[in-house]
């Protein structure tokens, strides 16, 4: 596995991990964008279950946000708390990987998340993406009203289709 990391405020919790476990070039390929949210992991056992039916590479996109980091900035814990959460994520979603059999990729990043995730399908010429289902509450509402929503900036995009995973939905392997 190849394991590499990228700039940005805390380059330790960006990474770039591939399995390219084969000798042959994948033709098709999903992006799934991930974050610290409960459904990540419904989005990453619904890719791994479609590209398993499609014969197709998987490329995983995390983009680290404020979203991401404990909410009490000045407290002794919040390095301890972001780096676990981190590491966490980062073995988790390749631990779940390594049972896909074709090529994989994972991008733990900093930036604009639907920017990062369009992208990354360009570069790979995705044929879909898949993402959890947004967030609820007070901020994920502001969001939604103003169209600046992850899902929906995605779903305004017109070049590649859009699978929203909701929360309590996984794959039916």
């Amino acid at each position: 596995m190849n394991h590499q990391h990228h700039d940005g405020p805390h380059p330790e919790y960006t990474c770039h991990l591939a399995n390219p476990s084969t000798d042959r070039v994948p033709t098709r390929h999903i992006v799934l964008g991930i974050d610290t949210g409960l459904t990540s992991k419904n989005v990453v056992s619904y890719g791994l279950m479609l590209a398993a039916k499609e014969d197709s590479a998987l490329h995983v996109v995390h983009c680290i946000t404020s979203e991401d980091l404990p909410v009490e900035t000045d407290s002794p814990q919040f390095e301890t708390r972001l780096h676990d959460e981190m590491v966490s994520q980062r073995e988790q979603t390749a631990s779940a990987l390594a049972s896909h059999t074709d090529t994989w990729t994972y991008d733990c990043t900093y930036g604009d998340p639907a920017g990062v995730i369009l992208a990354t399908a360009d570069k790979y010429d995705a044929f879909t993406i898949v993402i959890g289902s947004p967030r609820k509450g007070a901020a994920s509402a502001v969001s939604k009203l103003m169209h600046s929503s992850v899902t929906s900036r995605l779903k305004r995009q017109n070049r590649y289709p859009v699978i929203s995973v909701p929360t309590g939905v996984g794959s039916t392997r």
